[in-house]
């Protein structure tokens, strides 16, 4: 008996990973105009791209409804041996994911525990405590152990960007503390951080470069690195040059590149530009 991993599809894990550890995904939908598609289901991330950039129409999304959950957990059930299912999700204060599978679990008939983990991140904030959630029940950790590894892979997880615009986080409604930076962003591109579950405002570089250059500096300048991904869009170039500055500056460690899924790209819009940096524990 062991507890199985359900997780969403802003987590930017890749599929081997995915397969690897027996993670179940419940796609978010992406909506485009009139047209709804399942994230990295019915609509991968590169065709994502190419209609966001191609459509005058502004992209949304939305949470995947309880009966994709009931789905999913009654799924892994079936397939026995399940002492127990942990749920890790995005943020609460960016999606109603956590409470669409806290109603899916609660549609179920006598099934094992499952508990429903708000992850307070996305992107690789989220995928880093689905693996460590993974890696903890492989270990044979009970829930509580389970849920504890998720909680520190997140906690030490910093995911950071930029955007070209704040226009995409503003109609998405994810801008969060970020709000403070309205209205002052002519020809700027703001800086952002991932804390607490919401978006805040770190600086206002002027240029696209600039912006760049100080997305390097605070990588690495974060102290304690276990491993980095860069976090793309839109601009693979882009995201390969500063994988490689990072890599120069910081030799010892892992640095890899990821496209964002189509969820995340709703709201960063493109040619937006990040980072998931994981520290060591202590």
């Amino acid at each position: 008996m062991t507890i199985r991993i359900v997780t969403d599809s802003t987590a930017d894990l890749d599929p081997a990973t995915l397969e690897r550890h027996g993670i179940v995904v419940v796609p978010l939908n992406v909506h485009l105009g009139e047209q709804t598609f399942l994230d990295t289901v019915t609509l991968t991330k590169s065709d994502f791209y190419l209609q966001m950039q191609a459509s005058q129409l502004l992209p949304r999304t939305s949470q995947p409804s309880a009966g994709a959950f009931q789905e999913a957990y009654e799924q892994i059930i079936a397939q026995g041996e399940t002492a127990a299912i942990a749920s890790i999700h995005i943020s609460s204060k960016l999606s109603g994911t956590v409470n669409a599978a806290q109603t899916g679990a609660g549609l179920l008939t006598d099934p094992p525990p499952i508990v429903v983990i708000d992850s307070n991140s996305t992107t690789l904030g989220l995928g880093n405590a689905v693996l460590a959630a993974a890696e903890a029940a492989e270990s044979g950790a009970d829930m509580d152990g389970v849920r504890a590894a998720c909680i520190s892979a997140s906690e030490r997880t910093r995911v950071l960007l930029f955007v070209d615009t704040l226009e995409y986080l503003q109609k998405g409604g994810r801008i969060g503390r970020a709000r403070a930076f309205l209205g002052t962003l002519l020809r700027t591109k703001p800086l952002l951080e991932l804390r607490d579950g919401e978006i805040e405002g770190i600086e206002r570089p002027r240029t696209r470069q600039k912006a760049i250059d100080r997305l390097f500096q605070t990588i690495v300048r974060t102290p304690h690195p276990e491993h980095i991904e860069i976090l793309y869009g839109t601009t693979p170039d882009d995201a390969q040059s500063l994988a490689d500055r990072v890599k120069a500056a910081l030799p010892e460690i892992p640095v890899g590149i990821v496209q964002v899924s189509s969820v995340i790209g709703v709201h960063t819009g493109p040619a937006a530009l990040g980072a998931s940096i994981l520290r060591l524990p202590g």
